[in-house]
């Protein structure tokens, strides 16, 4: 018995390793509402907090553009195959070393070109803000510059150790990460006003690199950092990298390009800020859990041209984060007015905020399930070093989102970006589906497509029944006025439409994929 714990523990399976970074992530979400609760409580929608979510947007857009999801996305597949390469781990310690001394040269440039020219890049984000609004959102974004150089740094230590299938400290980091952000809302906000909050989210982001450290020792990776570089691995790495930079991530972009065309409108930041971050519950905790997990062993079945075990990752994947999301979003659609008001409902938070919130938030959500499924779809197609296709879609769903934000503002105003959002993801979701299936086998598709239609009916009956719970909870008079209450009925009746999604499930057999290594 022992021997088989030790083994799971040095090598833990997919699904073990998914089960522990989900309930990670579901810990730092958690963590990341509670951050949100506070400062709805503090400040309401509007004023302070518009200025606080446009300031993260120049610093986290240059962060996603040059590292998150770009950097990772390359380095991962060729620090894997140098290291499963016959006497490799030289060059793979050279990779590294010489991959931190640049990063750090480059986004600590930028870092201080984003200090020197904030009011003209933050103008981008603040379009109508009064002086002294704009004057707060450009004081936090100088004090945010820094935090991308922190993160920066901090994610090549995270793609070592998911190289290494050691995911758990890197799922830490998030968690440390909020904790920042809380203590600058809870203690520096008092003391030194709203730069306070800037100041939480820095230190947040020093909490993320510090605490992935020690599980970068235990793994017993060398570090030298030497100043001479191999410049064959980092033309392979370049390689792969380059056609990355011109795509932002789909989810990013529409982000930033909601939160640029709804910062013309009073409110409007907050309003979308905080209905997507709920929407995106769920896809932190569990879709890309399920992505970051199995991204390694794409790499690595790739790296040994096993095309089975690709495939059988692959659709394994997909057909898991359908299983999970769509009943999931069903959920969130019936309770999505409780979830605003457990989740928001406190303080400045308002009646009047709470419904354009959960307005909001309705239209993000029916789009869960197609949100979860795109970063897979990409880290496949990195997983093979295909970077020109996600280029390619990127760029056309840059262009939709833009235009269709800008078009549907004008009618529904910030109902219409969140419309754009949906919209274009559900586009690009379909069209990475198309690609990936296609370069790996025509007959998967068909599979995982019939096994959504018995996901989604399965759930829609879950959805009849949990709403008719809803309608017998009204007709006895139930009093949903206090917050216990809340979470008392959405908890206790979302188990009871959980329970009986999974009894169906598995007596349909749909339960099977998560039994698959």
């Amino acid at each position: 018995m022992m021997k088989k714990i030790t083994e799971a523990v040095r090598n833990p399976s997919i699904l073990l390793t998914t089960g522990g970074l989900v309930l990670l992530s579901f810990a730092s979400r958690i963590v990341g509402l509670l951050r949100d609760r506070l400062l709805t409580s503090e400040f309401g929608v509007g004023g302070i907090l518009d200025s606080y979510f446009s300031a993260f947007r120049i610093p986290d857009l240059i962060y996603n553009f040059l590292i998150l999801g770009t950097l990772s996305s390359a380095f991962i597949p060729v620090f894997s195959k140098l290291l499963h390469k016959k006497d490799g781990l030289e060059d793979a310690q050279e990779l590294v070393d010489d991959v931190f001394v640049i990063v750090a040269a480059v986004m600590g440039s930028f870092s201080v070109l984003m200090f020197i020219f904030a009011p003209s890049l933050t103008r981008i984000v603040a379009q109508s803000y009064g002086p002294d609004k704009f004057a707060d959102t450009v004081l936090l974004t100088r004090v945010m510059a820094f935090s991308p150089l922190i993160f920066s740094l901090s994610s090549i230590v995270t793609s070592v150790l998911q190289t290494y299938k050691r995911f758990f400290a890197a799922a830490l980091a998030p968690i440390f990460y909020n904790g920042g952000i809380i203590l600058g809302i809870v203690f520096l906000y008092p003391m030194v006003g709203v730069i306070g909050l800037g100041y939480g989210v820095v230190l947040g982001a020093l909490f993320h690199f510090l605490v992935q450290v020690p599980a970068l020792v235990m793994t017993g990776f060398p570090f030298r950092f030497t100043f001479g570089f191999n410049w064959s691995n980092l033309r392979r790495l370049w390689k792969l990298y380059w056609p990355r930079l011109l795509v932002i991530d789909v989810t990013t972009i529409s982000i930033f390009i909601g939160t640029s065309i709804a910062s013309t409108q009073a409110d409007a930041v907050t309003i979308f800020t905080l209905a997507f971050n709920l929407n995106a519950l769920p896809l932190g905790v569990l879709a890309v859990s399920f992505a970051t997990a199995i991204f390694p062993y794409l790499s690595e079945a790739y790296a040994k041209d096993d095309e089975d075990a690709f495939r059988k990752y692959l659709a394994g994947t997909v057909s898991r984060i359908i299983f999970v999301l769509i009943p999931v979003m069903v959920l969130m659609l019936l309770f999505r007015a409780q979830l605003v008001r457990i989740v928001y409902g406190a303080g400045a938070f308002d009646w009047r905020a709470t419904t354009l919130t959960f307005q909001t938030f309705t239209i993000f959500a029916l789009s869960i399930p197609f949100q979860g499924l795109i970063p897979l779809f990409a880290r496949a197609l990195y997983a093979r070093h295909d970077t020109i296709t996600p280029m390619v879609v990127g760029i056309g769903g840059m262009i939709l989102n833009g235009v269709l934000s800008w078009a549907l503002i004008q009618r529904f105003d910030v109902l219409g970006v969140a419309g754009a959002f949906s919209i274009t993801i559900v586009t690009i979701c379909l069209v990475y589906a198309g690609v990936v299936f296609r370069k790996i086998n025509h007959g998967t598709i068909n599979g995982v497509f019939a096994y959504s239609l018995k996901v989604g009916l399965v759930s829609l009956i879950m959805g009849l029944v949990v709403q008719g719970l809803k309608m017998l909870v009204t007709w006895l008079g139930v009093n949903d006025d206090t917050l216990i209450m809340l979470i008392l009925i959405v908890g206790g009746i979302g188990s009871i439409g959980m329970g009986l999604y999974w009894i169906v499930s598995k007596k349909l057999g749909l339960t099977k994929v998560l039994s698959i290594n």
